[in-house]
């Protein structure tokens, strides 16, 4: 092209991005909006016995699941989702999906595929990942997740599952655009705060070029209103948003900086998430991994996370009286921080491994349970990985806890609060 063409060209083709951009729904400010405070749950009996119960809630096929959520529906019920393959990023992966009732989970289920997403939306996808679920203001189920037509998680997109009727059916997936362009490069994590305007606040991050965590703003109706960035750097990942008033949060996120010390970043927002402090370190360890937090009626922080700088040998139960500052050990679900400098050879490994599932509740059997964790973390030096938890509190004021065991299993606990003063 010569040097004419290309002067003609150039202020076309930016009036056409301009138009691009401006059609965009995020390009409008959106009137100003307060969080939801979440409820306080249903006070605790005074003689109530501190628990803490365990279970794993997938079977051994797939072989490898990761990266689940949970949600505790207004009928009681409690409905967790994670996604499942060969390995993680293989065309195989579904999304999957099991209900708990009376304490006891269903059947998984198969939720979105790849091709039922490419059929629902349109649009080619080869792989699926990380999806959250939530029940919305107007009591409707949804699910968000990822999925990735070429390339690898950088170039990903997000989809939209929602049932009217709390599982019981599902409406079409489709698309969210979260950018104007190539809308590239989303995806999601924590689980979402909510507005008095009916919107939901649902925290995602950016990878492409550069790693920022986000807010995406969507309408009652799963439309995306806007996108808010509380990072400009390439150093934060999968924010946790815990809102304190209806215009004051606090969000906490993961570390992705290259350059240690590797600590949970903080930042805050005083106009209900418009606008982001920038981001500053607290004195919480991380290993560039996924964590889990809530806020306390008290005001005092809870978070579930691998407090160590490097694997994710560890997953502890920590506090903070500070607003995220700083943080206290107050339990330890996982710990093998004895193995950081050594593996295991394959007979002790095993020998540790059978003891790990005397203590997980209710479970497959234990030659599948081995099978698979061998499978999946003996390459071929063995070690112990877990990882991405995901925290709930529901409202008789059970906490619940779902997280990736070994790569292998989703592993479910909850403990009471009479549990958790023991340890406060």
């Amino acid at each position: 092209m010569n040097r004419a063409c290309l002067r003609r060209a150039l202020p076309l083709a930016l009036i056409a991005c301009l138009t691009l951009w401006a059609g965009w729904p995020g390009f409008f400010e959106l009137p100003p909006s307060r969080f939801v405070l979440p409820p306080h749950p249903v006070a605790a009996q005074a003689e109530e016995t501190p628990r803490l119960e365990s279970t794993l809630i997938n079977p051994p096929d797939p072989l490898s699941v990761h990266a689940a959520s949970i949600a505790a529906l207004p009928d009681g019920r409690l409905f967790a989702v994670w996604f499942g393959g060969l390995r993680e990023g293989s065309m195989d992966v579904k999304i999957y999906a099991a209900d708990n009732q009376n304490g006891a989970w269903s059947p998984q289920r198969v939720l979105a595929t790849t091709a039922q997403t490419t059929a629902d939306t349109g649009r080619f996808v080869r792989k699926l990942g990380n999806p959250v679920a939530f029940v919305t203001p107007q009591g409707e189920l949804w699910v968000v997740y990822v999925s990735v037509a070429l390339g690898g998680w950088a170039t990903s997109q997000l989809n939209l599952i929602t049932s009217p009727d709390l599982g019981k059916s599902w409406r079409p997936a489709r698309r969210l655009i979260t950018a104007p362009f190539l809308n590239l490069s989303t995806l999601v994590k924590g689980y979402p705060v909510f507005f008095e305007n009916g919107d939901t606040g649902l925290p995602v991050y950016f990878e492409l070029g550069g790693k920022q965590g986000e807010l995406l703003i969507l309408s009652p109706q799963g439309d995306v209103r806007r996108v808010t960035r509380m990072d400009y750097g390439s150093r934060s990942l999968q924010p946790i948003v815990m809102a304190e008033t209806p215009a004051r949060a606090v969000a906490l996120l993961r570390d992705s900086d290259d350059r240690p010390p590797h600590r949970v970043w903080r930042t805050e927002t005083t106009d209900a998430g418009r606008r982001w402090s920038p981001l500053a370190q607290t004195d919480l360890p991380n290993p560039n991994s996924a964590l889990a937090a809530l806020r306390l009626e008290d005001g005092k922080l809870l978070a579930v996370a691998n407090d160590v700088e490097n694997e994710r040998l560890r997953l502890s139960l920590l506090v903070s009286a500070d607003d995220g500052w700083h943080w206290r050990v107050l339990h330890r679900f996982e710990d093998k921080e004895d193995f950081l400098q050594q593996s295991p050879d394959a007979a002790a490994f095993r020998t540790r491994l059978t003891e790990d599932i005397q203590t997980l509740g209710r479970a497959p059997d234990p030659a599948e349970i081995i099978r698979n964790v061998e499978r999946n973390l003996c390459k071929p030096r063995c070690g112990w990985r877990y990882d991405y938890p995901y925290l709930i509190r529901a409202a008789d004021g059970d906490f619940h806890l779902v997280y990736t065991w070994n790569g292998s299993f989703i592993r479910h606990l909850r403990f009471n609060r009479a549990w958790l003063e023991e340890k406060l």
